[in-house]
């Protein structure tokens, strides 16, 4: 009887993480993109002299 109630338990919590809106595929795949900017690749450059 313990393992059928754990058992019931764990399908009933498992429901939670379903989402119950849908993404679009262009909001899930810009998830996943991203953007180098200045600096990713190596240290930033020092900054300008100061004069």
């Amino acid at each position: 009887m313990k393992k059928v109630l754990l058992a019931v338990m764990a399908l009933i919590l498992n429901t939670f993480l379903f989402s119950c809106t849908s993404d679009s595929i262009a909001e899930t795949d810009s998830l996943y993109k991203t953007q180098a900017t200045e600096g990713d690749d190596s240290n930033p450059p020092p900054p300008p002299p100061k004069k």
